[in-house]
């Protein structure tokens, strides 16, 4: 069972979900970025430079690159149905009643105007598994259906550091009537007790249960360099290139001979690191131990001699150190590397040398252990797993058929009563979701209650499909969805930070109930969100970005 924990814990909790899915480097400033509009939610707020930012059904995490994955700092926003009609003062009653389990002290209510809408803002702390905590939650009424609270966590040695931040988001704030058919979580969705996500001891039948899923084949490995050189070292010994190789041993920001050095500190050098196995690269992190960052360029060598730039930029005083960077890969064209180059610029901030410990290297291996190429190898990356096609109940009728089948991007407004099989409606809504739109139309699906929205551009295309926020298919329910196959997840995740929707379907022996897709303006990514049922209630649901599960935040097991 999963048990219903409230105030810091449940802040703690909804904090803890948000894993990094990217890291964007840069130095913390309160100095805010671009605008994000939360449809779902009801409100916007200014990004903040550098931090790594996620967005999840009507709310908005906002971290340091270096933040704890527990404990922060972060920053969240969210907006939510005021299904109880609670009052301002029950809103924060609600957030903040005491808890057994949890010693938290909150302050006295403060009005506090944010958007145009007064509301109430308290400061907290408290101590959970040792660690210190401080933070600030700030709960308002824009409309009488809709609420607001946003709230930050962080350790209390950074609290002088992220609290003008998240001052300076707060104020940033405005609001406007929530899209309630974008929002499709209820916030006991998240009332999970930590343990559900501390996973210190081994799982029984683990192991066993991956081989049935995956094939080695199509695993992602994380491998450490083998083999360096660079076009200077301090010395053939310590400070060599040798010493980038291997896992990192330096545990504090130093001049330290386990890591690799240039001869002088004001030049411009290079570092080759070599790898065991030839990968499809998918992320690449590097442990720099003096002197961050420095790096100018990181380049791939593939397995035919050609180089690919990864990253260029400037050299960039940051705070971290030793810092790990890393980079999450997206590849226009696939290849195979196991060689990587990086650049570093030791003349334009005068910092002195730069120094490495470690280089990873992330990525889908050939296809075996050895480091031999194969001839003209695939130039795709493994398929993983056929999606099962066993469909079910009204899930296998034309109606739901239909609309599984919509391209995003690609169908066109003129085929989608043919592809749906029955007529649909235009929406009377004038709002416009974004620059593009052209109309949505509706269309009543097989289920009690279920409407499609089907949104098109002024082109005519299809940019996003969803239906009815808290209506699920009746007749759907999987042996599959419990929590020994979440934590199964869980633990593919914890391992290769990343979920393909293939192994989840597989895992589940199911499709899954596409609840929304949309095509993203800014990357062109499409957003899957798919939802897997149990005869008992309980639901698994994941939020895959091109078909990949990049972030535990897009994770979910709960009953509704």
């Amino acid at each position: 069972m999963i048990k219903k924990h409230y105030p810091l814990i449940l802040i703690i909790t909804m904090l803890l979900i948000a894993t990094l899915a990217c890291s964007l480097g840069g130095k913390k400033s309160p100095k805010l970025g671009e605008t994000y509009r939360s449809e779902a939610g009801g409100y916007s707020l200014q990004q903040v430079p550098g931090y790594d930012f996620e967005e999840f059904w009507g709310m908005t995490m906002m971290s340091p690159t270096d933040a704890d994955e527990r404990f922060g700092p972060m920053i969240m926003a969210y907006g939510l149905p005021n299904d109880d009609n609670l009052s301002l003062q029950g809103l924060m009653d609600e957030m903040t009643q005491q808890d057994d389990e949890v010693s938290a002290e909150y302050s006295k209510p403060k009005k506090t105007k944010v958007g145009g809408v007064e509301g109430l803002l308290v400061e907290f702390k408290g101590i959970e598994d040792g660690q210190k905590l401080k933070g600030k939650l700030f709960v308002a009424l824009p409309y009488p259906e809709q609420t607001f609270y946003m709230t930050v966590l962080s350790p209390e040695d950074r609290w002088k550091e992220i609290e003008p931040i998240y001052d300076a988001v707060l104020k940033s704030v405005s609001f406007f009537e929530a899209d309630l058919t974008d929002l499709d979580f209820d916030l006991e969705d998240f009332e999970f007790d930590l343990e559900d996500f501390e996973f210190e001891e081994e799982i029984e039948g683990f192991d066993e249960t991956l081989e049935d899923i995956l094939v080695p084949s199509t695993q992602v490995i994380r491998q450490w360099a083998v083999l360096a050189e660079a076009s200077s070292e301090y010395s053939s010994d310590d400070y060599s290139a040798l010493q980038a190789t291997g896992a990192p041993d330096v545990d504090y920001c130093e001049e330290n001979p386990l890591a690799w050095a240039p001869l002088s500190g004001d030049t411009e050098e290079y570092l080759v690191l070599y790898y065991d196995v030839p990968v499809i690269p998918t992320e690449l992190v590097i442990i720099q131990s003096h002197n961050p960052s420095q790096v100018v360029e990181i380049q791939f060598i593939d397995t035919d001699g050609e180089t690919w730039t990864l990253w260029y930029g400037e050299p960039e005083r940051i705070s971290t150190c030793p810092d790990e960077w890393t980079h999450t890969i997206e590849l226009d064209e696939v290849f195979y590397t196991d060689t990587v180059v990086i650049w570093v610029d030791q003349s334009v901030l005068g910092l002195g040398w730069a120094e490495i410990d470690a280089v990873e290297l992330v990525g889908y291996p050939m296809g075996s252990t050895s480091t031999t190429v194969q001839e003209e190898p695939e130039v795709q990356i493994p398929s993983l797993l056929d999606i099962p096609e066993n469909f079910s109940g009204l899930m296998a009728g034309p109606v739901y058929q239909g609309y599984a089948s919509i391209v995003i991007g690609e169908t066109k407004e003129a085929d989608l009563d043919r592809i749906m099989t029955i007529a649909g409606r235009e929406s009377t809504d004038s709002w416009k979701p974004r620059e593009s739109h052209k109309q949505t139309y509706l269309y009543d699906m097989p289920w009690s209650g279920m409407t499609a929205y089907i949104s098109v551009t002024v082109d005519g295309v299809v940019y996003k499909k969803n239906v009815t926020s808290g209506k699920y298919p009746d007749d759907y329910a999987l042996p599959t969805v419990n929590n020994e196959n979440y934590e199964i997840l869980k633990g593919i995740y914890d391992r290769d930070k990343v979920i393909p929707y293939e192994v989840m379907a597989n895992l589940l022996q199911s499709p899954g109930f596409i609840r929304e897709q949309w095509l993203r303006e800014d990357d062109g990514k499409i957003v899957s969100t798919y939802f897997w049922h149990s005869a008992d209630g309980y639901v698994l649901s994941g939020i895959f970005y091109d078909g990949l599960l990049t972030g535990m935040a897009g994770l979910s097991y709960y009953q509704p």
